[in-house]
């Protein structure tokens, strides 16, 4: 899930000392982390390979989160199979399938509590840098 106007806010959040981007960082691993439980939830289990492929991964030391559903060095078999679980199959020699959405669900779900965790830590952040100032 992308925030609107997200460079602008990356470029404000990495002038704040490490400090206050720790609150941040902890806001954006809260979600993630959360958001991989909710998607290992719904995702369907007929196996439980697809719940076992969902992960989390960090970038930018912390200040970015992503949930995977399969990774990016799978197989194309696999990456093929991740799609049409997600999306269903209009398709094939197997016929039509309905997708599970899991993933779809997850963020219209959580969307609006990640965003409002998000702007909690970046105001905590703020009122602490303005304090000390």
């Amino acid at each position: 899930m992308k925030v609107e106007g997200h460079k602008k806010l990356i470029r404000k959040l990495s002038a704040l000392p490490d400090a206050q981007r720790g609150h941040v960082r902890k806001a954006i691993a809260t979600s993630t982390e959360e958001g991989a439980r909710v998607a290992r939830v719904l995702a369907p289990n007929t196996t439980g390979e697809t719940r076992d492929e969902i992960t989390t991964e960090y970038h930018d030391n912390g200040m970015m989160g992503e949930v995977v559903v399969i990774a990016s060095d799978a197989p194309q078999a696999d990456k093929d199979r991740a799609y049409s679980i997600e999306h269903g199959r209009k398709k094939g020699d197997r016929g039509t399938t309905e997708g599970s959405h899991h993933v779809q669900r997850t963020r219209q779900y959580l969307g609006k509590k990640f965003r409002n965790r998000i702007s909690r830590a970046v105001r905590k952040a703020a009122k602490e840098v303005a304090s000390r100032g």
